[in-house]
């Protein structure tokens, strides 16, 4: 019997050279997908955050409310023009049209990969799964802030879902071919070869968004894993259905060696630079627009009064969109505002606390929605219209908390967090009287933290320092407001009003409840904030933003009841109901605690129209 031949049975050094080869390629591929993936996400997150609004622009005849460059992407807003808050207009049936252009946005490219990206397969179908993987992300955002689903957003998502599935079974196809040397990628069946392909997805798409947002994170000093979260979670699940059956074979050679990793690191760094430079140019073109526009409203004088007794017929007004407070947008709702009775608006500049951590990080530079120099814009333009100003920075505490969900177990801990929230309220103060803003809130709705009587009473004397406007601390409704012992240290006791109203809307119980606290300390009572969602059961939950289906009715016969109770007790010196956005976010399908654009701001503008207070 004669020798096997070299070509019937390779020996062990070719099949280690083999071997050896399909690991070397398997690194390259992974390699290219590492270098690809920051370049991809931030092109698919620009095309799921802009083409719906520069649709809406060419197709709707909305107006483009702005356009900005960011590491994690371009985004575009748009916006329809601005009508009277009390007309039934706004921003119904938006969600759905943009979920329909991110609908054929995402079956394009699933469409376009099999024809483009036949000699490089991994890397076109990485391009796919992660536009796929962005557009079901986005969608889960925006599932987290309305709190419901709806029809568009269940189809869109098994659309985008399926193109995720396509655009991994697409690597696979190109895995199998550049790893031909393994036998479980050349249609090895089993739990081994299941295995094998979801290993393969993992380390190539599924952990890949930990790089940019771990970057991001160190070198930009966010805070955003949760994002990168909502990357993975659907990346995974994808993943799993990819690698039951073994992808199909590619017809023609895969092009895959180091010009691939070297061409993507290129690119981010191409990328990172256009980003910068960008960035730049739109900064000094927006600063160009603003300085013309602001030219036509003069300056608050320094040695303008501060009176401390006026009725505030308020609205909070809340930087959202494009722009925030410096955006055409929101000088223009300003102007809505004024012509439908408002004559008091409160600014709401946030900052952030990291979670766990006694530290207050303002949020007020350029490039934030709640900028200081925004804030003074939008100050000189409520001035110039005749309007009132309170300013009422709040505080975010990180992972979704809120301030009254502060607490601090050591004496220590808890020293340390007033003297950083002192400085927060420093900046803020002076800010006040830069601005002129005519009432200066010292803080609002820290639960827990109020009971330290003196630390407040410190704090209140250094804003009284720097700041000779009228004074007020906005208290949870309930025991804080209830509670509080340093009301008198204050020009107003200030009420954030969300105490529930029962089925038929009588508010007298908490009336009794508010009298209360203005009888024993003699100060005037306004409410910070008080407002109702237009969604069912309002009443009884209204702090809860936007849950159950559209009541408008509902939120507007809470307001009247507000209105009836407490807006001629001579007591009672007005409220600021939350809220309006700087983009004219609302409308009739809108269930948040807006009014805009429903039937409670036909009652606001009834009652700070009819000529009384």
């Amino acid at each position: 019997m004669g020798q096997p031949s070299a070509i019937e049975t390779p020996t062990s050094a070719v099949k280690a050279g083999r071997e050896g080869s399909a690991v070397r390629i398997s690194a390259l591929a992974w390699l290219a997908c590492a270098a690809f993936y920051y370049p991809f996400f931030w092109l698919s997150t620009s095309l799921i955050w802009s083409a719906p609004a520069l649709a809406r622009v060419a197709l709707l005849g909305e107006h483009l409310q702005g356009f900005s460059l960011t590491a994690f992407g371009a985004s575009a807003a748009s916006a329809p023009p601005l009508q009277s808050p009390t007309s039934i207009h706004g921003w119904s049936g938006r969600a759905p049209f943009s979920i329909v252009i991110n609908i054929l946005i995402v079956i394009a490219a699933a469409v376009l990969v099999p024809w483009l990206g036949k000699r490089a397969r991994v890397l076109a179908g990485l391009a796919l799964a992660v536009l796929a993987d962005v557009a079901l992300a986005n969608g889960a955002r925006r599932l987290f802030e309305l709190h419901r689903l709806s029809p568009a957003t269940i189809i869109s998502s098994f659309v985008f879902f399926a193109a995720l599935c396509f655009g991994l079974q697409w690597m696979l196809s190109g895995m199998t071919e550049v790893e031909r040397g393994r036998e479980a990628l050349k249609g090895a069946g089993g739990v081994r070869g299941f295995l094998t392909r979801f290993g393969s997805l993992s380390v190539g798409f599924v952990l890949l968004p930990v790089l940019p947002w771990a970057w991001l994170s160190w070198v930009r000093g966010f805070e955003l894993w949760i994002f990168a979260l909502m990357l993975m979670a659907p990346a995974a699940l994808a993943a799993i259905v990819a690698s039951v059956r073994p992808a199909a074979r590619a017809a023609e050679p895969q092009r895959l060696g180091w010009r691939a990793p070297a061409l993507g690191v290129v690119l981010v760094a191409l990328l990172a630079a256009g980003v910068h430079a960008g960035q730049a140019a739109l900064t000094r073109a927006r600063a160009a627009s603003t300085r013309a526009a602001m030219a036509a409203y003069p300056k608050v004088s320094p040695d303008a009064p501060y009176p401390k007794d006026f009725f505030q017929k308020g609205l909070s007004v809340s930087a959202e969109g494009w722009g925030g407070y410096e955006s055409e947008s929101a000088r223009q709702m300003l102007q809505a505002l004024r012509r439908d009775g408002v004559n008091s608006i409160a600014l709401v500049p946030y900052g952030f606390e990291p979670r766990g951590r006694p530290e207050v990080r303002l949020n007020a530079g350029a490039g934030s929605w709640e900028s200081d120099e925004g804030i003074q814009e939008m100050s000189r333009v409520a001035h110039a219209l005749g309007m009132k100003v309170m300013l009422k920075p709040g505080v975010w505490v990180g992972g979704g908390g809120y301030a009254g969900e502060l607490e601090f177990d050591s004496a220590a801990e808890r020293a340390e967090w007033f003297k950083s929230y002192g400085r927060f309220v420093e900046h803020y103060a002076r800010l006040a009287r830069r601005v002129h803003a005519d009432l200066f809130s010292v803080g609002g709705e820290f639960v827990k933290l109020t009971p330290y009587e003196a630390e407040w009473r410190k704090l209140i004397a250094r804003a009284r320092e720097l700041y000779p406007g009228p004074l007020v601390y906005a208290a949870n409704f309930g025991g804080e407001f209830e509670s509080v012992e340093f009301w008198d240290a204050l020009d107003y006791i200030g009420l954030q009003e969300y105490y529930p109203l029962p089925n038929d809307l009588n508010a007298d119980a908490i009336e009794r409840k508010v009298e209360a606290v203005q009888q024993k300390y003699q100060r005037p009572v306004i409410f910070t904030e008080v407002g109702f969602a237009s969604g069912e059961h309002a009443n009884r939950a209204p702090w809860e933003d936007g849950r159950g289906a559209p009541a408008l009715d509902l939120q507007a016969r809470c307001y009247e009841a507000i209105f009836k109770t407490f807006y001629d007790r001579p007591w009672f010196e007005g409220m600021y109901w939350w809220k309006v956005g700087t983009n004219g976010f609302g409308g009739p399908d809108d269930t948040s605690l807006t009014p805009w654009g429903k039937p409670a701001m036909q009652v606001v503008k009834q009652w700070y129209t009819r000529g009384e207070r």
